[in-house]
């Protein structure tokens, strides 16, 4: 099974959504959320507007991309402007990678916050249409390269 870390600046809100839906959605890849500058919490508003679909982020946490340090991970996709300036090279190591930038929706109404997580699950889902397990990982970089944004 391959690994896949969704990396933002402070881990509360992009990638959080993004790991929890895609956790939510498939058990062929193993899904992590990291951010280069953690800010300690998962933002209430990205909680409340996954619980409305069903998703529990209630026990996620903010975490530093460091605390990966060592691991090796297949997929990486920075989900802000930040992390992807910022992403550690040893993290990009090996990893197929992409870029999926969403709008940093922070002190924004709950309105924007359901725009963005339904930005990022029409992505996520758009991925899931076309990625395989058994598709070698140059397949799979095709994949990821024609969902850059």
């Amino acid at each position: 099974m391959r690994s896949i870390i969704f990396l933002c600046t402070a881990n509360a809100i992009r990638s959080q959504i993004a790991e929890g839906y895609l956790k939510s959605r498939t058990n062929a890849l193993d899904a992590y959320s990291a951010g280069v500058q953690p800010c300690g919490y998962v933002d209430k508003n990205a909680i409340a507007v996954m619980r409305e679909i069903g998703i529990d982020l209630s026990s996620h946490y903010s975490k530093p991309v460091e605390a990966f340090r060592g691991r090796k991970f297949d997929i990486v996709v920075t989900v802000s402007g930040t992390a992807y300036h910022d992403c550690p090279e040893w993290l990009y190591q090996g990893a197929i990678n992409a870029h999926w930038g969403f709008k940093d929706v922070s002190g924004e109404s709950r309105r924007q916050f359901r725009a963005l997580r339904d930005d990022i699950i029409g992505h996520l889902d758009r991925f899931l249409a076309l990625y395989r397990p058994e598709q070698t990982d140059e397949e799979v970089r095709a994949v990821m390269r024609r969902l850059s944004r």
